[in-house]
């Protein structure tokens, strides 16, 4: 009977890494994939197509998969950049490309964040993910039902088939109250009407199981 193994992906700036590990902690296979830089705009603005993240962990994970041996994998768990936020629409289609963690042209965005933030809140500043959604919404009018994920989000979405939820560690810069548990009027009262937040839950929460097309695209 294979042995079973846990997954962790962690997706970089400058590439994809996969790792396997079994029970007593041992790494029992490692793969990764590269990714092309950012691309860098006057003003400050980091962009990247989210298309590529998706093809980085596909490969990553196929090649993972490949040096599994006897180890089946039970669970898989993933990280991404911190503030790198997209707008899809429900079906998790990009609208447009996602401002990377260190985008900082959301001056404006960050100016209206910081007359309604409480002054200890990790939403203020332009390169907090919540300026970066403001940004994006006056920018690609998204339609009703879009949403605004982080990368770690979106490409579990992916995985999942379903683009509902984040986690506390992802959602605090887009204006989250883990304390609280809940999304603040303040963050409500900023233009977000376009948009359905996620579902926020603690990190470490199972949430589904691998949907039929994503087992199919990294084996």
């Amino acid at each position: 009977m294979p042995a079973q193994c846990c997954i962790g992906v962690d997706m970089g700036t400058s590439g994809c890494r996969a790792l396997a590990v079994a029970g007593d902690g041992r790494v029992v296979a490692s793969a990764r994939a590269a990714l092309p830089a950012p691309v860098r705009l006057p003003g400050g603005s980091v962009e990247q197509d989210p298309e590529l993240w998706w093809q980085a962990l596909t490969h990553a994970l196929r090649g993972l998969g490949l040096r599994l041996g006897a180890h089946r994998p039970a669970a898989l768990c993933l990280d991404g950049t911190s503030g790198t936020l997209l707008l899809c629409a429900a079906d998790g289609s990009p609208l447009g490309p996602a401002l990377m963690y260190n985008d900082g042209a959301s001056h404006a965005e960050a100016a209206r964040i910081g007359a309604a933030a409480p002054a200890d809140s990790p939403a203020r500043g332009a390169g907090a993910s919540l300026a970066k959604a403001m940004r994006l919404i006056a920018r690609l009018a998204p339609p009703a039902g879009s949403r605004a994920l982080h990368q770690a989000d979106w490409l579990l979405g992916r995985l999942l088939g379903r683009f509902d939820v984040s986690d506390w560690n992802n959602a605090l810069k887009l204006g989250y109250d883990a304390q609280a548990l809940r999304w603040p009027d303040w963050v409500l009262g900023l233009g977000l009407e376009a948009i359905a937040l996620p579902r926020v839950l603690p990190p470490g929460t199972s949430v589904g199981r691998l949907d039929r097309a994503a087992a199919a695209a990294t084996g």
